[in-house]
């Protein structure tokens, strides 16, 4: 799910909680009712308390929500989560690593014809000496 649509979930929750009981609903509420683990639902309403979407109101015992300005939905982009930098550098590596084999592959590649090149002229001179004693 994307970040747009999340926090739409998020502040329907909040809301749909507030008309239905009539107080605020703790972090824990939310997740139950969007079906989320408490650890995803506390990262992400950081996420929107940050973004000034939600606020947030702690005691010692709970952390309870609000909607603080719904219109700061619209900012969060539409597409699919952004690949998490771990992804990128993997891909990263892998592309390293990639034109690294190839550079060691075609620095083999000029060796090996280097030294076909040197055999083949010593094979040359080699021939051309033996034809020369065989004359003499």
């Amino acid at each position: 799910m994307d970040d747009y649509t999340e926090a739409h979930l998020v502040v329907a929750a909040i809301r749909l909680f507030e008309h239905k009981n009539g107080t605020l609903p703790k972090i824990e509420d939310i997740c139950t009712m969007l079906n989320m683990s408490d650890e995803a639902g506390h990262t992400v309403c950081r996420k929107l308390a940050k973004l000034g979407i939600i606020e947030t109101l702690e005691d010692p015992y709970s952390i309870k929500l609000s909607v603080e300005n719904h219109l700061e939905i619209e900012k969060i982009s539409r597409g699919p989560k952004e690949e998490k930098g771990l992804a990128r550098e993997i891909e990263k590596f892998q592309a390293q690593k990639m034109k690294a084999e190839k550079k060691v592959a075609d620095i083999q590649a000029e060796l090996a014809k280097k030294q076909k090149d040197k055999l083949a002229a010593i094979e040359a001179k080699f021939k051309k000496d033996m034809a020369k004693y065989k004359k003499d």
